[in-house]
């Protein structure tokens, strides 16, 4: 009983808000869940590596670079991306691929996949190399009720005091895998228990980084849970860790230059050697969470090269927001996030159950 507890702790944390819809569909097409990636720079033109402004329906973000690699005739570690986009969505990213790649562009069309534009700059896309997302979601009724212009309303309403006041920057579901298993997993290579030989070796890279980096974000999230059932949800603690709320420069807050701290947000743990340590009671929760877990900061530290840890921001603010009813009586909501953030966790502060 135990696991299942802590597992719905850190797949369905607590939120900060009643709900304003009781419910809503979210995906019922493609279409209804728009994602444009908000790029951190834009290709100049020239360079080694050919950029495709790549739009792609209900596929998945892997599926993608193995449709690239099989076109292309490239191997998938020269094709690079800032960030992974949803399965069930239409999607645009750039893409990088090497400019030997540019004679077979014309044959990547199909399959769901679409190349808008192509240009060149002198570096491969890497992951991170963007500021963001915007996202276009449309929200449908479960049930014989449609949505009004009331209900339209109230979640602009919501979303303009989210791009005000925040919300819980959780990690999402779809981080941990199906029942959790990407935890589990975590756990097991972190203490020794499992090897990366389970997965086969054109697997293995991916798949040991994918259930360490989950293991750290359910880490993340049972530090932010149990912060926001003590205090004022962006109440600092002593000895926590922050960054500006438009940065991403990890300090202690004892030691901020920041007069004005409500310009300040808390960052919880990635863990990992490169992690700025808290103190004090912020190291208590990030220890009381690694505990309950079965874990230790060391063996975070000892796995440096699968955890190399970083700092998250506690509470994400969206920005660019908007929510309107559409002809057919769907709430189409519009809002952009900084990149790791997820939609979804955005509208569990706004609808209380989303299918």
């Amino acid at each position: 009983m135990e696991w299942e507890t802590l597992l719905a702790e850190i797949q369905n944390p607590p939120t900060v808000n009643s709900p304003v819809l009781e419910s809503a569909f979210h995906r019922t097409h493609p279409e209804d869940f728009d994602v444009e990636e908000i790029p951190a720079y834009l290709p100049d033109g020239t360079g080694e590596h050919i950029y495709l402004w790549v739009e792609k329906r209900d596929v998945a973000a892997g599926d993608l670079i193995s449709h690239l690699s099989r076109t292309l005739k490239v191997n998938s570690r020269d094709i690079g991306v800032a960030g992974q986009k949803d399965r069930r969505a239409v999607t645009r990213q750039f893409v990088s691929v090497p400019k030997s790649c540019l004679p077979l562009i014309a044959e990547v069309d199909g399959k769901g996949v679409k190349v808008l534009s192509i240009s060149a700059h002198n570096n491969k896309l890497r992951t991170g190399h963007l500021e963001g997302n915007h996202f276009r979601i449309h929200l449908r009724p479960t049930d014989e009720h449609t949505f009004t212009d009331d209900d339209a309303a109230n979640v602009f309403v919501r979303l303009q005091q989210l791009e005000t006041l925040g919300f819980p920057n959780y990690f999402g579901t779809q981080r941990f895998g199906h029942d959790g298993n990407s935890i589990k997993d975590g756990i097991g290579l972190l203490t020794g228990q499992l090897s990366a030989k389970r997965w086969s070796h054109h697997k293995r890279r991916f798949m040991t980084k994918m259930v360490s980096s989950a293991i750290q974000s359910a880490v993340f999230n049972l530090v932010l849970a149990e912060r926001l059932g003590r205090a004022e949800p962006t109440a600092f603690v002593t000895g926590d860790v922050v960054c500006r709320k438009d940065g991403i420069r990890p300090h202690l807050l004892a030691e901020t230059a920041e007069t004005d701290i409500s310009q300040l947000v808390a960052m919880g743990p990635m863990p990992g050697p490169k992690m700025v340590k808290a103190t004090d009671e912020a190291l208590a929760l990030e220890t009381a969470a690694l505990v309950r877990l079965g874990l230790t900061a060391e063996q975070f530290e000892d796995s440096g090269k699968l955890t190399p840890g970083t700092r998250r921001k506690m509470f994400e603010y969206p920005h660019n927001v908007s929510a309107t009813l559409s002809e057919d009586a769907a709430i189409i909501v519009e809002f952009s996030l900084s990149s790791g953030s997820f939609a979804t966790v955005l509208l569990a502060e706004v609808v209380s159950v989303l299918r």
